[in-house]
Order: C-alpha cells, then structure tokens, then sequence
C-alpha cells in the first residue's frame, strides 16, 4: 500500500525556495533536489515506518545527497509533510508550524 502524501503549506514554501537558492546556484542542482526529494518522498510513501520518530509523532527521512530533511507523521491512508528543512536548522523552525493544506 502506498501512503496518499499530503503537504503542509510550511514544507510546500520550504521546497520552493529550496529550489529557488539552489537554481540561482546552478539550475542542475536544483533539478538535482526535486529528484531526490521526489524519490525520498516516493520511499516515505511505500514505507513511512521506517524512518526514525524523533518528535512525539514525527518522523524524519534524511536526503542522501543534500543535507535536509522531510519531517511528517503518518496518519491511516496518508503521510502529512510537515517540514523539508535544512538538518542545521532548529527543530522550532518545523515544530512551531500548524496548517496542513491537502493537494
């Protein structure tokens, strides 16, 4: 079974502008974080349980390549993405966020 993915409008903002620094770096790299994001997002989706909880009902799923990381808890039949945020960032930066918009 595979997890419908729901995003919170935090994690839909921290993606974008992601994606926007990295594509005035070079635009191969910001390509580079939609991919691997997209198949973090692909293994959370298929297996939510087996990444580590690190916060209550909060898990997180580390990129390989790219040091962020996917915050979400997993619900019946959805996994909500509360946060995709750099690992030096505090954890109050994602814990603090409330809304979850579905799409």
């Amino acid at each position: 079974m595979n997890y419908r993915i729901i995003f919170s409008s935090g994690a839909n903002a921290d993606i974008h502008s992601t994606v926007l620094w990295y594509d005035r770096i070079d635009p191969n790299l910001a390509f580079d974080f939609i991919w691997e994001t997209s198949l973090t997002l692909r293994r959370i989706a298929r297996f939510p349980y087996q990444f580590p909880l690190i916060a209550g009902i909060f898990r997180r799923a580390g990129l390989k390549r790219f040091r962020y990381a996917i915050y979400y808890s997993v619900g019946k039949e959805e996994v909500v993405v509360k946060a995709v945020v750099h690992q030096r960032r505090a954890d109050s930066v994602w814990k603090d966020r409330g809304n979850v918009i579905v799409e």
